[in-house]
């Protein structure tokens, strides 16, 4: 029963996924691939009210008004969006003393588990406000900046202030983390905590290229492009392949994701009448 039941659910989901990239491959993309034919080029020019409604590509001088703030930690964050993730120091009472780690294992961990960080989740999601020439950033267009690298430039006097430290671990991708001061100063136990920031990394002064909407001084988001905010200034043809509509390996693979679950489905379906003899 649990079995149909599981099998019901993953055809559910893989038909939402399917269904989602067919319209995202057949009617999103093409929709927004006319769009863009049509979007003005305004480059580093001035605001024209004639573009109001239309979809604008800006160039021009980008600049952090009002940085990203972690009310929870206390801590800025130079980036104006940024995301916060988090790890939780786990026991894993599974792992095993093999002839590789057999010597570094104390005994309490061969018989206990081994401290180990949790993957990663996003828990919590900042933003600032910002400027683009005389453009102003919307909240909108604010939510769909890509994140583009882990954050690092932290401000270590502020951080000790907050009662954290930075440190870096090569076991990661990312590397930089933050952490309580009072867990640098004793070994790790479970429930321990650290969080690393990715970051939209753009500085005040920095050239960059825009896609949005215009609405009087104000850019709004465009739904369904990839990259609203670019560096360089860029020409209206490379603005567009690279901040517009997603490409074909991105439709690919939302397919291919969409039937994982299909499948699965089906397999716990058929599988789900069987009995053992």
């Amino acid at each position: 029963m649990l079995k149909k039941i599981a099998g019901v659910l993953l055809l559910v989901i893989g038909l939402f996924f399917a269904v989602s990239s067919l319209k995202m491959i057949f009617v999103d993309t093409p929709k927004m691939k006319s769009a863009l034919k049509d979007a003005v080029y305004v480059g580093q020019g001035a605001i024209n009210d004639a573009n109001d409604g239309k979809i604008v590509i800006v160039c021009g001088p980008f600049e952090l008004t009002t940085p990203s703030y972690d009310d929870e930690l206390g801590l800025t964050i130079d980036s104006i969006r940024t995301s916060r993730s988090k790890q939780t120091m786990k026991l894993n009472k599974t792992a095993k003393a093999t002839k590789a780690n057999a010597e570094t294992l104390t005994e309490e961990e061969k018989r206990n588990g081994v401290l180990e960080w949790s993957t990663a989740y996003r828990d919590k999601t900042l933003t600032g406000e910002g400027k683009i020439g005389n453009y102003t950033l919307s909240q909108d267009f604010i939510d769909a900046i890509v994140l583009n690298g882990t954050w690092h430039d932290y401000d270590r006097s502020e951080l000790e202030a907050s009662g954290y430290v930075w440190v870096t671990d090569a076991n990661y991708s990312q590397k930089d983390f933050i952490e309580p001061l009072s867990q640098t100063q004793r070994n790790y136990k479970e429930n321990d905590y650290r969080y690393f920031y990715d970051g939209a990394n753009f500085k005040t002064g920095q050239t960059v290229t825009a896609i949005g909407i215009q609405n009087g001084d104000t850019l709004n988001a465009v739904a369904g492009i990839t990259n609203n905010l670019m560096e360089n200034e860029l020409d209206r043809e490379t603005a567009i392949a690279q901040g517009g509509v997603p490409g074909f390996g991105t439709s690919v693979f939302s397919i291919i994701f969409s039937l994982i679950p299909l499948l699965a489905g089906v397999v716990l379906l058929f599988t789900s009448g069987t009995r053992k003899p």
